[in-house]
């Protein structure tokens, strides 16, 4: 299947989740992956319709966000959802609409710093720790409230909502309940969070499973490009 078909494919599955499950499709926002993408492939699925791209590394988000903005003249928007190492925020800053990804207290701190010196409030996304595999990252369940007060003191980020990545599984099925998981502490948090809204959850293997449990957002790379090398 060509790009074009990929991404109508990916866009019908998505209504039809949509609607199995009781809700508007336009509360379900499809965030193109491009790990290992190269930008022209991006260009292309821009002009297919795609608005909203994201990426797992600061730099390749920098050098591809160059490329893009000066071929695309439509509201390309770009997240960043990989692991966010301090050093590397500075990348970011300006650049990406939303960070899926944040799990520590000194990436906030760089963040909240170099999003002030931007005069800009970051939006963010806390990345929690369904799972348990220590390869990924992540925030563990008890600890997200008191991650989420520690970011009140920081006056140029904005908490949007939870992240999660669960474990892989050949059945998406069997991903359910790290979705559900995640929608009840949402739900739960947000008597004391109100601005809790986005759920970011969902890949290539499980997105419909994902969208019928609540996503907001869901991160489809291989579904729309291929499969990596």
């Amino acid at each position: 299947m060509d790009l074009a078909s990929n991404i109508k494919n990916v866009t019908e599955r998505i209504e039809k989740a949509a609607k199995r499950s009781g809700r508007n499709i336009s509360d379900i926002r499809l965030v193109a992956v491009t790990k290992q993408v190269e930008a022209q492939r991006i260009i292309e699925a821009a002009g297919l319709g795609v608005d909203t791209f994201g990426e797992n590394y600061a730099q390749e988000l920098r050098d591809k966000h160059k490329t893009v903005e000066k071929a695309v003249k439509s509201g390309v928007k770009w997240h960043f959802i990989g692991r966010l190492q301090r050093n590397k925020v500075k990348y970011l800053i300006g650049n990406v609409e939303l960070v899926h990804s944040l799990d520590s207290v000194s990436v906030a701190m760089e963040i909240d710093k170099r999003a002030g010196k931007a005069c800009i409030r970051m939006p963010v996304l806390i990345e929690v720790d369904t799972g348990g595999e220590e390869a990924k990252g992540g925030v563990g369940r008890d600890e997200v409230q008191g991650f989420i007060n520690r970011l009140g003191d920081y006056d140029h980020i904005e908490v949007k909502g939870l992240m999660t990545m669960p474990p892989f599984f050949d059945e998406p099925e069997r991903a359910r309940p790290y979705f559900v998981e995640l929608r009840e502490l949402r739900d739960n948090l947000r008597e004391k969070f109100p601005g809790l809204t986005e759920l970011s959850m969902g890949m290539s293997g499980d997105f419909e499973v994902a969208i019928e449990e609540g996503a907001t957002m869901v991160r489809i790379g291989s579904a729309i490009f291929g499969a990596r090398a």
